[in-house]
């Protein structure tokens, strides 16, 4: 954390006028500028909305206040070094959040001169760098892989807080509310002025008034662009574990849907109309069987009007959805008089499609039910999209065996599981032996290669039911669910281990790779999911430390341990 002599990632030098404030600054990185003193003259607009504070607060010394107290004085005499002995510097300290979280973040600075070439303070970035400092690099870079995926879509796209505040918006969206970016950060997207005032939303995503924002899977919303025009979007929501810092988040991914619903609310059976749309369109009767469909229809289903006039649209189920869903589908219609929602079907080649299908009642003057309509589009590229995410949220990408996210799920089922039947859980710790020695020697391609050779052999030594995770490095975690006897636990194991043994071919050299084994065991050691992941690598690291390709239960340590640990 002392301030260094080493060249900065900018120039050494800099010089400033009034004409600065013109840059663009980028949202994930703090500006700031201090005068001969080292008091704090100028921060980026990235730098309030980071703290929440406004600028007046920052300004001298004021900055200092969200500084963790136990980095705060260090980091005053590093600066005030920098300052008299006016060199560049790098810091390491923790700085508070709007939200009262603490991020790690290194603070590179650099000489500021007048036109003269005389010293007159610094100018400075600041970048979070949590993410290497508590070895969620890999997390980090997970959801940084999803983020690019929604900027590239066609589709609306966002990622929410657990407040159901913007950290994210992709460009679609800014184009739909005609919006920037940097305006939409840090609002709640369904309320005002985003969103109608009457709306009962809000009251869905916030039931009783609370903070905390819940979303359903799919829902639609009525959002307000700039101008004050309503647009219908439906909503698709997915978890994301960790974003900017932020756990928990939802990312949101959404089609603008107000065409088909002005088409909706203008259905006539007219030619014009019903040929003028580019969404595929069918009428039925009151019995529910086809009497029009429109040009698209044809074009998007393979189907000739002549080929399913008098049919009755079951014929294009795909058979993905069971009865139960076709019965809540009509409950809808009935009760509301419509259903939207996404649905499987087959064309006429027998290719499924996912698409997403709007029905709606038909009445006459007198209420009495005549036709039903359905207007629909394929939303093939969505689905594709919400696999994607759904991969890089769960998955590793190197391997392609479940992370840690996907692990803890899986451990909770199987707990409850365990808690209803009474039986085990065992759950194993491994890590490589001689792994950083394959790094070092061959470069990380052969370490890449070689924890993909690792993940084969593994996932071809369990059950079908057990899960092999990677949690980073050369770290795994087998999850042995349903154990009637502590034995059965020691032989999936060693079977383990056994097919680890062996020599891998790298490049043409033979390399070992030896495995060390901890384990925990519910309920035995914890009942707990995060307790029993930590025992099993208490566990690992006594294996590594007895001997290479050991294994080691926790119950076998703990009485080495304080009794009073976790």
């Amino acid at each position: 954390m002392n301030p260094t002599n080493a060249s900065p990632s900018l120039s050494s030098s800099w010089t400033l006028d009034e004409n600065f404030h013109f840059l663009a600054y980028p949202a994930h990185t703090l500006l700031w500028m201090c005068d001969i003193q080292g008091l704090c003259d100028f921060v980026s607009p990235s730098w309030l909305s980071f703290t929440g504070r406004e600028a007046k607060q920052e300004l001298a010394r004021g900055w200092l206040d969200r500084v963790h107290p136990d980095e705060l004085s260090a980091l005053q005499h590093q600066l005030d070094t920098a300052v008299r002995e006016q060199q560049p510097f790098r810091l390491l300290y923790r700085y508070q959040r709007a939200d009262g979280v603490y991020r790690w973040f290194v603070s590179q600075g650099m000489q500021r001169t007048t036109a003269a070439g005389e010293f007159s303070g610094f100018i400075g970035q600041c970048f979070d760098v949590t993410a290497y400092q508590a070895g969620e690099l890999e997390m980090e870079l997970s959801a940084q892989r999803m983020i690019s995926l929604l900027r590239q879509t066609r589709l609306i796209a966002a990622v929410l807080d657990t407040q159901g505040r913007v950290l994210f918006s992709n460009g679609n969206l800014c184009r739909l509310l005609a919006y920037e970016g940097a305006e939409l950060i840090n609002r709640r997207l369904f309320e005002s002025p985003l969103a109608p005032g009457d709306s009962p939303l809000p009251g869905m995503i916030y039931p009783d008034g609370q903070d905390r924002a819940e979303f359903s899977v799919e829902f639609e919303s009525e959002l307000l662009t700039r101008h004050g025009e309503t647009r219908h979007v439906h909503w698709h929501a997915l978890g994301l574990p960790e974003y900017a810092g932020h756990a928990n988040s939802t990312i949101l991914i959404g089609d603008d849907i107000t065409e088909a619903r002005r088409m909706e609310d203008r259905l006539k059976l007219t030619a014009k109309v019903f040929e003028s749309t580019n969404q595929a369109m069918l009428i039925t009767d009151a019995k529910g069987d086809i009497i029009m469909v429109n040009q698209a229809f044809t074009q998007m289903t393979g189907y000739d009007r002549e080929e399913v006039l008098g049919k009755n649209p079951r014929i294009f189920q795909s058979g993905r959805q069971d009865r139960a869903f076709y019965e809540q589908m009509w409950k809808s219609i009935r009760e509301t008089g419509h259903w939207r929602g996404d649905i499987w079907d087959r064309d006429k080649n027998g290719v499924e499609y996912p698409k997403y299908l709007s029905i709606s009642v038909i009445q006459d003057e007198n209420g009495k039910v005549t036709n039903y309509s359905g207007i629909f589009y394929k939303i093939t590229e969505r689905k594709a999209i919400e696999e994607r995410l759904d991969f890089l949220a769960h998955y590793d990408m190197l391997t392609g065996l479940p992370n840690r996210s996907l692990l803890h799920d899986r451990l909770k089922q199987a707990i409850e599981y365990a808690k209803r039947e009474g039986t085990r859980i065992g759950l194993l710790y491994l890590d490589l032996d001689h792994f950083k020695q394959v790094n070092d020697t061959w470069g990380h391609d052969a370490g890449d290669a070689l924890l993909k050779a690792v993940a084969r052999r593994m996932t071809d030594s369990v059950r079908a039911v057990d899960t092999v995770a990677r949690l980073g490095g050369d770290e795994f975690v087998v999850l042995v669910p349903d154990v009637q006897e502590i034995d059965d636990i020691t032989e999936v194991a060693r079977k383990i281990r056994d097919a680890l043994m062996p020599a891998y071919d790298i490049r043409g050299t033979s390399v070992l790779a030896t495995p060390s084994i901890g384990i925990s065991v519910y309920p035995d050691d914890h009942e707990d999911d995060e307790v029993l992941l930590r025992y099993a690598d208490r566990a690992m690291y006594a294996a590594k430390n007895s001997r290479h390709g050991n294994l080691r239960y926790f119950n076998e340590i703990k009485q080495a341990d304080d009794p009073h640990r976790d």
